[in-house]
C-alpha cells in the first residue's frame, strides 16, 4: 500500500543529490516541507562563521544566515544574525530544541520578531543537526488553511530537518569525492600538519598554469557544489591572504633594512 507520507520523506533525502549546488537543493526543499506542511513560508538558515573584518562586526564568530528560502521573507529576515541574538532561530540554534509559537507577539521573542505587518505570528523552529553539531535551523511560517501549527506540525518538521541534515551531510561527502580539488585541499592539509611547509618552483612557464590552474579551480569548486555567490567568496579569501602575505613580506623587507641601515 502507497504511502505519500514516505514518498515525501524520500523525495526529500534525495533532492541534494540530484542539485547542482547546496543552494539549489535547499531551496527545493525548503518548497517540499513548505507544501507538505501547508505553509506559505520555509526557511532554512545555515551556520556562517564570520572573521571579525566585516563591516559592523565586533568579533569573530559564528552567525546565521539564510541560505535558501521558499516563499515571501520580511527584507530583515536577509542579514545574518549572530549567535547570541535573543530571536527564535539563534534560541533554537544554542538549544538545540524545536519550537511552536503561537503568537510571536506574545512571546519572549517579541523584541525580536522579524515579520511583515499582517503576517501570521505562528511559526515553528527545528534544529538541523549533522551528528552531534547543530549546523543551521529551519523555519516554518504562515500556516496554511488554519490559525496556528499543531504540536504535530512540530513533529513532522523534525522529521524533515532531520532528513536535511542527513542531506546536507552526504551532498558534501559526495562532492568531496568528485572533486579532485577539494581531496588535494585534504591532503595538503594533513601534510602540513605532520610537518613543515615548503614553497617549491611550480613550473617553468607560470604564466600558462596559472590560467590552468584558475580554470581548473572555477570547474572543481563548481563540481564541489558552490554556487556563485560562495566562488566569489572563495576568490576574495584568496586574494585577502594573499594581500596579507604580500603586507608582510614588505614589513619584514622594510626591518630587514633598517637593520642593515642601523
Amino acid at each position: 500500500m502507497d504511502n505519500p507520507w514516505f514518498d515525501t520523506l524520500l523525495d526529500a533525502a534525495t533532492l541534494l543529490a540530484h542539485r547542482g549546488t547546496l543552494e539549489e537543493g535547499l531551496r527545493d526543499l525548503a518548497q517540499l516541507t513548505a507544501d507538505s506542511l501547508a505553509a506559505a513560508r520555509c526557511s532554512v538558515m545555515l551556520v556562517h562563521e564570520r572573521d571579525g573584518e566585516e563591516e559592523g562586526d565586533e568579533a569573530p564568530g559564528p552567525q546565521l544566515r539564510v541560505c535558501s528560502h521558499f516563499g515571501d521573507l520580511p527584507a530583515d529576515a536577509y542579514q545574518p544574525v549572530a549567535q547570541q541574538d535573543q530571536g527564535v532561530a539563534c534560541h533554537v540554534l544554542r538549544t538545540g530544541r524545536p519550537l511552536l509559537i503561537e503568537d510571536i507577539h506574545q512571546s519572549q521573542f517579541a523584541a525580536s520578531a522579524r515579520q511583515d505587518p499582517g503576517a501570521s505570528a505562528c511559526l515553528l523552529s527545528s534544529p538541523i543537526a549533522v551528528g552531534a553539531e547543530v549546523i543551521g535551523v529551519i523555519n516554518l511560517s504562515g500556516p496554511r488553511g488554519r490559525s496556528c501549527f499543531s504540536p504535530r506540525d512540530l513533529d513532522l518538521l523534525q522529521v524533515f530537518s532531520l532528513v536535511v541534515g542527513q542531506s546536507i551531510q552526504v551532498f558534501q561527502l559526495q562532492r568531496l569525492a568528485e572533486s579532485r580539488l577539494l581531496q588535494m585541499a585534504e591532503l595538503l592539509r594533513q601534510r602540513d600538519k605532520a610537518r613543515g611547509r615548503g614553497v617549491h618552483p611550480i613550473s617553468p612557464d607560470p604564466l600558462r598554469l596559472t590560467k590552468m590552474v584558475a580554470k581548473n579551480f572555477y570547474r572543481e569548486l563548481s563540481t564541489a557544489g558552490f554556487g556563485q555567490n560562495d566562488i566569489i567568496a572563495v576568490a576574495s579569501e584568496v586574494l585577502s591572504l594573499l594581500n596579507d602575505n604580500i603586507t608582510k613580506h614588505r614589513s619584514r623587507m622594510e626591518r630587514e633594512r633598517d637593520r642593515v641601515r642601523g
